[in-house]
């Protein structure tokens, strides 16, 4: 056992603007041993309760609900070996000193007239699979490698299709989703097939390690070649699905599934991250550090003005992005500072280290993307762009493009528009190794207004096999016409030892 965790150990005072770290914010003090350590002798287990691999994903929610509710500080939690339906709104809130322990599986089925919609969203979406909020000292782990399934594709085709009830909007849940918590670790668990964002974890000190998150798409092919099916009731809602069903089949499975927009891997934000050893092969983002305000206080009253002070290392990320943001302005100034990613593998990844700000019309609002590290970093075969600083390219089904920068920039004079109003400042790149890329290997996108400044690129070097491949659209105008960068509006960029060279960089 271990005594509950002393919290002025550990509190940092706020600041505006830290250097990226190099050695880890926070290391969770009953996960420093082989197992987790327990603080009290009790354990529930969710069988006691009314869970059974039998039952249905509404009986199965109703008794882990029980269970949670019926924990006292300190107590353990258990979900034992064996598949159990779910259905969402798994919900705990005031937590303390908890630890769960996921054995078995909890399979996340479709099912509408079951799942429960969120009283607290505006709009009509539906409750999030797991949500813990308001919690202090929460470790959920594993005896083994537990594993979390949210059934996802039923929902991606409708959200496609545009079919989602209750209003065809985007009303997905989230997987695992960690609000306003402090002193966190989630350990040996795999999310695979979330309808939206696999984790999300707001906290003021985390520690998130030896996890897998994974879209399954040789699965989901599998599922379509042996038939289509559709939970809608509606003619023409089914016809939809079918259209999407159809069309992505046509894409190679390696390649992103149109179905699976915006299931973020890892959403981090908050202040004092360990992010180790993770694994994750996705559709959307595989790691976005996302966003915190001015004036943000945590849980446990500690104050904070940036998702601040994070060290990610050791991951193997295949997906859309190693990504800071995105940090759209805002009049409380969101802010993404002090932040290191390094010892990072992207095999065939689709883009690799994405720092992406948000269209806005800039009126009185402002957002900071500072202080940041990229190191040793190998982008094997991408077959986007390796490396994008600047607006987030964007256009989600069913909306209008406004002040966004498009999907497809820069094809059919598409626009990729730039906010004064962000601050992309003090930005390193080290040891950053492109190999055989589809494309040119990036961008970099700066304001006239609001020039980038100090982004210094070292040791950055861009491999290629093809002569062909990684020219478009941007290369060199001479023969052998090398792809290279667009970069616009970087103030002070240095580089040593790149190739090939930014415009507007200055060799150092």
């Amino acid at each position: 056992m271990w005594a509950p965790l002393c919290l002025s150990l550990f509190l940092l005072p706020s600041t505006f603007a830290i250097e990226a770290p190099t050695s880890p914010p926070f290391g969770h003090p009953r996960g420093l041993g082989e197992q987790v350590q327990t603080v009290s002798d009790t354990t529930l287990n969710v069988l006691d309760f009314g869970a059974s691999t039998d039952a249905d994903g509404l009986t199965n929610q109703k008794a882990v609900n029980s269970a949670i509710a019926a924990l006292s500080q300190g107590d353990s939690l258990v979900i034992p070996k064996g598949t159990f339906k779910m259905v969402g709104g798994v919900v705990a809130t005031g937590l303390r000193n908890v630890t769960i322990t996921l054995d078995g599986v909890l399979e996340f089925e479709y099912n509408p007239d079951d799942w429960p919609l969120d009283p607290d969203q505006k709009s009509e979406k539906f409750m999030d699979c797991i949500h813990i909020s308001e919690s202090i000292d929460v470790v959920i782990t594993s005896s083994t490698v537990g594993l979390v399934n949210g059934g996802g594709k039923p929902w991606w085709d409708k959200m496609i299709a545009g079919t989602l009830p209750p209003k065809n909007s985007d009303s997905r849940p989230k997987l695992i989703h960690l609000s306003r918590t402090a002193d966190v670790l989630i350990e040996k668990i795999t999310m695979v097939n979330s309808p939206s964002w696999n984790l999300v974890v707001d906290a003021v000190r985390a520690e998130i390690r030896n996890i897998e998150v994974k879209t399954d798409r040789e699965y989901q092919r599998a599922l379509k070649e042996r038939k289509y099916y559709s939970t809608s009731s509606d003619a023409k809602d089914k016809l939809k699905e079918w259209l999407v069903d159809k069309v992505s089949g046509l894409i190679p499975a390696w390649l992103l599934e149109p179905e699976d927009l915006n299931t973020d891997g890892i959403d981090p934000s908050g202040i004092d991250f360990w992010i180790h050893d993770v694994k994750i092969h996705n559709d959307d983002d595989s790691i976005a550090v996302k966003p915190s305000i001015g004036g943000s206080v945590g849980v446990d009253g500690t104050e904070y003005d940036c998702s601040q002070n994070m060290l990610l290392e050791n991951m193997e990320l295949v997906g859309f992005g190693a990504s800071i943001g995105s940090v759209p302005p805002n009049v409380n100034r969101k802010c993404v500072d002090g932040i290191t990613m390094r010892n990072v593998s992207m095999p065939g990844t689709g883009k690799g280290i994405y720092i992406k700000s948000n269209g806005n019309d800039c009126i009185g609002k402002t957002s900071q993307l500072s202080n940041l590290l990229f190191e040793d970093f190998s982008i094997i075969d991408p077959f986007w762009y390796a490396i994008w600083i600047g607006p987030q390219q964007q256009h989600e089904p069913g909306s209008d493009l406004g002040l966004d920068c498009a999907l497809i920039y820069p094809l059919h004079d598409s626009q990729c528009p730039t906010q004064g109003c962000s601050d992309f400042e003090n930005i390193t790149f080290r040891n950053v190794e492109i190999v055989n890329p589809k494309l040119s290997p990036g961008a970099i996108l700066g304001n006239s207004t609001n020039p980038m400044r100090n982004i210094h690129f070292e040791n950055v070097v861009v491999k290629q096999d093809s002569q062909v491949l990684g020219r478009w659209p941007w290369h060199e105008d001479k023969y052998p016409f090398t792809g290279t960068y667009e970069s616009i509006n970087c103030g002070t960029c240095t580089c040593n030892g790149c190739s090939p060279l930014p415009e507007g960089f200055v060799e150092v």
